[in-house]
């Protein structure tokens, strides 16, 4: 209860959304990308300006312009690198925050030793610059930041609405056991991704990361391939003919032809498809007391 309260209090899932999902990391690099040409083109950052020798042929503003550069490559290499370990392994709250952390540290620095390199190098005070540094990167990624988090939570509260409207439409839960009406399929972060008419659905299968959903399409079985997780979809589908059977499945009761013992455990064979849906012990009661409560379906006998 008390992590999801702090879930709830902080907004995690949309701070890790905004971080780790591409379409907002491509987002906040571009307004990043934006904000570090304004701030060298017409904010001439004069605060900087004291830390260059012309010992070069570069202008002091074009000193900056090129550290800010590699501060910004690095920021994007960052962030790209942050985008595969969490498609890899979902990085936790915390470890996003030493990611940041980290990643601030790297930025300030290549910018730092950039510009101290070509604005003469031991004639600038090291330490004096890097505050200066801090100061200068913090407020250029700031603005962009606070956009994308905007962007990220209107996304989702839209998603959130249409899937509140989507179950004040659905009829009595006991009813939908039986009735055949239209579903939405959601990707993490919210985005409908598959509709279809529930009767369509044969079983729901996890992979990884994804799920996927196997499906009549003219009455040949097809499948999509949705990125989210089982434990998602079964909340969504509460009280629906979609059930929890096994760890690996979900399964339609609407298709499911056939219970068979096989065991110690059952088998579900299901209408126009080959596959048989394992039960697994954990989930033999429910699935039995539902097949026994709402179908004429011949049960197998405990012998």
């Amino acid at each position: 209860m008390n992590d999801i309260y702090i879930d709830q209090l902080l907004n995690i899932r949309s701070i890790r959304h905004f971080l780790t999902r591409r379409d907002y990391i491509f987002l906040f690099l571009a307004l990043t990308g934006v904000a570090t040409v304004l701030m060298v083109v017409f904010g001439q950052p004069t605060s900087l300006t004291g830390y260059t020798e012309q010992l070069t042929s570069l202008s002091p503003l074009g000193q900056i312009t090129i550290s800010f550069i590699s501060g910004f490559g690095t920021l994007i290499l960052s962030r790209a690198l942050l985008y595969f370990v969490n498609r890899a392994h979902e990085v936790t709250p915390g470890g996003l925050a030493v990611w940041i952390a980290i990643e601030l540290i790297f930025c300030v620095s290549v910018i730092t030793l950039v510009l101290w390199a070509l604005g003469g190098g031991g004639k600038v005070d090291l330490a004096s610059l890097a505050g200066t540094v801090v100061l200068g990167f913090v407020g250029l990624v700031l603005i962009p930041h606070i956009i994308t988090y905007l962007a990220c939570r209107l996304r989702e509260t839209h998603d959130e609405l249409i899937r509140l409207r989507q179950m004040l439409n659905r009829q009595d839960p006991l009813s939908q056991t039986t009735t055949d009406t239209n579903v939405n399929f959601y990707a993490k972060g919210g985005r409908m991704a598959f509709s279809t008419r529930l009767s369509n659905i044969l079983y729901i299968e996890a992979a990884d990361n994804y799920v996927n959903l196997h499906y009549l399409n003219d009455d040949k079985e097809d499948t999509f391939i949705l990125f989210n997780s089982m434990k998602n979809i079964e909340k969504d589908f509460s009280g629906t003919s979609l059930m929890r059977c096994h760890r690996g499945y979900m399964v339609n009761a609407m298709n499911v032809k056939l219970m068979r013992k096989d065991g110690a455990g059952l088998l579900l064979e299901l209408n126009k498809s080959d596959k048989v849906v394992p039960v697994s012990k954990s989930f033999a009661e429910p699935i039995t007391r539902y097949f026994a409560s709402n179908t004429s379906m011949p049960l197998p006998s405990e012998s």
